[in-house]
């Protein structure tokens, strides 16, 4: 009898026990959704008002009631954030609970500086207190949260390659947006313009309708950027590194996008991935922002540092803007050659490919902590140039185009536009128009000067481009090398392409063909519209445009401002082609997902 009343009492407590879990589970689970919809309405607040306050001229009443309703976004955005992380707090991986941690810290301070809950007279009168902190504290509290977004696009039924196009169109718009703020440009600017000048940025290839230096402000100069510096990286660099930083983990979708995106074989470690593709770039950028600083020194360039900063993320991003009304040739800077070989250099590591930056900081990194006779695996002192065979490609046909084209151009223009300069003058702008003519597009000269073998010349550099995973556009040069190496291996009666010990796959030669004959197909299609749209120009300079927007280079012999503006529109499709790349958007558009079991005999065809 008494075994019978504990079992009862037993089942009745573990009963209420579990009808109160589950009861504390919804009311958790209806909290965080409420602090979810505050975030999110918080973010979207805060964006106005700082678009509002930055994008404006506005009295200063005006500006300190804007100043005081960040504030209380930010004291709403505080309490919504840390209260939900408090509860939701299980199941994050430590180190990624460490970001936290510590940027709960930074804002703890800030939240103390702007309320009077504790009176800390420090902080109340520091620069904490200030619009400048509170703002940007605010802002990493919603990147912190950004990984919820990039988890509801992938959700999405959308393909990775198509995905990976959509956040490139959304960023367009958005930019079009900022740049038709007032306080971003000198005048009127029409809509067109701006969209045409942000699809210019974030696709990296320099064209515009505008004379930007002249039209744009400062915070113009800082929006565009910012622009191209997305745009160099792509979207999902950002996204996926914020929401592994801070989560722990990656979308698998996200995951086969990135892998395609830097043409990685494996990315298990994402994140490792992601931050030293982050870091690199803020390392290269940094040091050639000082080499551009220490070049132009002693000139007339007004704000020297912004100059510097601007044109190294420019050149490595392989974008070719510039804040001088005649870019390189204006007089302030024209004839100095550290200058010209600085950003020649920047825009080829931009060039090269993140893959290939990384092998090279990987093996530069293991033999010198091997020299310092610090403990390093064995394994890890073998070059990746040895056994990483599409980084020992891109690093063959990159060096063998920029030898190959910058003798090319010293011998077709020495006569020409070369003539006149000194010994290594000559030398230093021909290796930079080689270099910047694969997919960055800066001018050193007037190139409708060029002669016509010139030109003929720099639309091939231009078409092959920059390497597999970097900033620049093109076909890339390992699908230029393998092209090659077919044509040889065909010549010679082989059946297979046999590259040191290795047989290349039959589906790389297949996407090796695909791109080449799509690439030629697209130029010539937009070619001969150009040309029906544009009668009056020369048929050479259309041509050498069209292979200009689509390599995202960013020359331009007929002057994008000269077209009608149906040619225009084309342009900016070519340019969005260029960088997402057709086989990219069209695979995941017309990716076919029905399964064929079915095997065809085979039948061969004579072709000639």
């Amino acid at each position: 009898m008494g075994n019978r009343f504990l079992f009862h009492i037993k089942e009745r407590f573990f009963k209420y026990f579990f009808i109160v879990q589950d009861v504390l589970f919804k009311v958790l689970r209806f909290f965080s959704t409420v602090c979810n919809l505050v975030i999110l309405v918080c973010s979207f607040l805060f964006v106005t008002l700082l678009v509002a306050r930055l994008g404006f001229n506005h009295h200063q009443i005006v500006q300190d009631n804007v100043d005081g309703l960040v504030r209380s976004i930010f004291v709403i955005t505080f309490l919504a954030k840390y209260l939900h992380d408090l509860v939701n707090i299980v199941g994050r991986k430590m180190w990624a609970r460490w970001l936290d941690y510590g940027l709960f810290a930074v804002s703890l301070l800030v939240f103390l500086a702007n309320t009077n809950i504790v009176s800390i007279p420090l902080l109340a009168n520091s620069f904490l207190s200030g619009f400048a902190a509170v703002s940007a504290v605010l802002g990493f509290i919603l990147i912190s949260d950004f990984y919820k977004v990039s988890k509801v696009v992938s959700s999405m039924r959308m393909s990775p390659p198509v995905l990976f196009a959509f956040s490139f169109l959304v960023m367009i718009f958005i930019g079009s947006g900022l740049l038709m703020l007032p306080n971003v440009h000198m005048g009127q600017i029409s809509y067109f313009q701006a969209l045409f000048t942000s699809t210019s940025a974030i696709c990296v290839s320099g064209l515009s309708v505008i004379d930007l230096p002249s039209i744009l402000t400062f915070k113009g100069n800082v929006i565009l950027l910012f622009l191209f510096q997305i745009g160099g990286l792509g979207v999902m660099v950002f996204t996926g590194l914020f929401a592994f930083a801070f989560t722990g983990t990656v979308s698998f979708k996200d995951r086969m996008m990135l892998k395609d995106m830097f043409s990685s074989d494996a990315m298990s470690d994402i994140f490792n991935f992601l931050a030293k593709v982050l870091s690199l770039t803020l390392l290269i950028e940094s040091l050639g922002a000082v080499a551009i600083y220490l070049s132009i020194s002693g000139s007339n360039i007004e704000d020297p540092v912004f100059f510097a900063i601007f044109h190294s993320v420019s050149a490595f991003c392989n974008c070719g803007i510039s804040t001088l009304p005649d870019g390189f040739a204006n007089h302030l800077v024209v004839g100095n050659n550290w200058l010209l070989m600085s950003v020649a250099i920047l825009t080829t590591l931009g060039g090269i490919g993140f893959p290939v930056l990384i092998a090279i900081y990987s093996t530069l990194r293991n033999r010198t902590l091997h020299l310092l006779h610090i403990s390093v695996d064995r394994r890890s002192l073998v070059s990746h140039f040895g056994t990483d065979m599409a980084t020992h490609i891109a690093v063959i046909a990159t060096f063998s185009i920029l030898v190959i084209g910058t003798l090319s151009y010293y011998f077709l223009e020495l006569d020409n536009t070369l003539a006149g300069g000194t010994a290594v003058s000559r030398w230093v702008k021909s290796f930079f128009c080689c270099a910047t003519a694969r997919t960055a597009g800066f001018n050193v000269s007037d190139i409708s000067c060029w002669s016509t073998a010139t030109m003929a010349f720099m639309i091939g550099i231009m078409w092959i481009g920059a390497s597999p995973g970097s900033t620049g556009g093109g076909i890339k040069t390992t699908t230029f090398a393998l092209a090659l190496c077919s044509i040889v291996s065909f010549i010679r009666g082989n059946r297979y392409i046999e590259i040191g010990y290795h047989r290349i796959g039959f589906e790389t030669i297949s996407r090796v063909l695909v791109l080449v004959t799509m690439s030629l197909l697209i130029i010539f299609v937009a070619s001969v519209l150009f040309a029906f749209l544009e009668p009056d120009q020369n048929p050479l300079h259309l041509f050498f445009d069209t292979v200009s927007m689509y390599s995202t280079t960013g020359l331009s012999l007929v002057g994008t401002s000269n077209l009608q503006m149906p040619s225009q529109v084309l342009t900016m499709v070519m340019m969005f082609l260029g960088r997402v790349g057709p086989l990219t958007l069209l695979s995941g558009i017309f990716v076919s997902r029905k399964a064929k079991y079915a095997k065809y005999p085979y039948k061969n065809l004579t072709i000639n």
